[in-house]
């Protein structure tokens, strides 16, 4: 196997692995932490608030931005059995992702560190629904590439046989 196929290889593993996670913290922060915004009181939801935005950043945004850049690398040094319509619609749904958080979800987040909003609260949970939608398609995108890709016996003995 050449510089350039391993290269991609784990380019690909990297990124369907970063996915995964960053589904997985996403899916966290929407039915979790959305909902536990509502039960803290006015007096400790400004402390509760910047708390999770602190931890936002470090293990929910910067994954995300991370696979988007190695799903954009992937347009150029993917393995060679992953259909390229596949890595483009990944990317499509990243960065709509990225521009409803940028465009709506992070502003209305960032005024709630002036304090407890419910009806902004609310307002963030109800219009959450397409962020859910487009990293539950990406993360079943991801699926069908894994499926693409594993398919094809040569290239699952060369990654089996070296787990």
């Amino acid at each position: 196997m050449n510089t350039k196929e391993n290269f991609s290889k784990y380019l690909f593993i990297t990124f369907c692995t970063l996915s995964f996670y960053s589904f997985g913290t996403a899916m966290m922060d929407y039915f979790l932490l959305y909902p536990s915004r509502f039960l803290i009181g006015e007096d400790e939801f400004i402390s509760y608030h910047k708390l999770l935005e602190a931890y936002i950043l470090p293990v929910s945004v910067y994954p995300f931005l991370l696979i988007t850049i190695l799903n954009f690398l992937l347009l150029w040094f993917s393995p060679r059995q992953l259909p390229r319509k596949l890595v483009w619609i990944s990317l499509v749904c990243l960065v709509l992702d990225i521009l409803s958080t940028a465009l709506f979800q992070a502003p209305w987040n960032l005024a709630l560190s002036e304090g407890k909003n419910v009806e902004l609260m609310q307002k963030i949970t109800d219009t959450n629904w397409v962020r859910v939608f487009l990293e539950t398609l990406q993360v079943i995108i991801v699926f069908k590439m894994l499926s693409a890709c594993y398919s094809n016996d040569s290239i699952s003995a060369g990654i089996i046989s070296r787990a």
